[in-house]
């Protein structure tokens, strides 16, 4: 069994100290952009609660009750609505 030459032995030495500097800027990369990931879903969630009460406060300024306050009733209106209720 033969050894192998000593600038095969550095090529090894090289190429394993690369792969594992490789992997680990992986690594790191990818944990990185997992918590980006997790930072812009968590504020996507706030932004949608935020638009949901929006929404609804939205909602209740036109709601059609609210509107009816606002709007005058005639007198031909209101007998016919105590008609319908009899």
């Amino acid at each position: 069994m033969t050894l192998p030459s000593r600038p095969r032995l550095v090529f090894i030495a090289f190429f394993l100290t690369a792969v594992l500097i490789f992997t680990i800027h992986i690594r790191t990369t990818r944990s990185r952009v997992f918590n980006q990931y997790c930072k812009a879903e968590a504020q996507q969630k706030i932004l949608r609660q935020e638009l949901r009460g929006l929404q609804l406060r939205f909602e209740s300024l036109i709601s059609p009750r609210r509107l009816l306050e606002y709007v005058p009733v005639s007198a031909e209106s209101k007998s016919l609505k105590k008609k319908k209720s009899q």
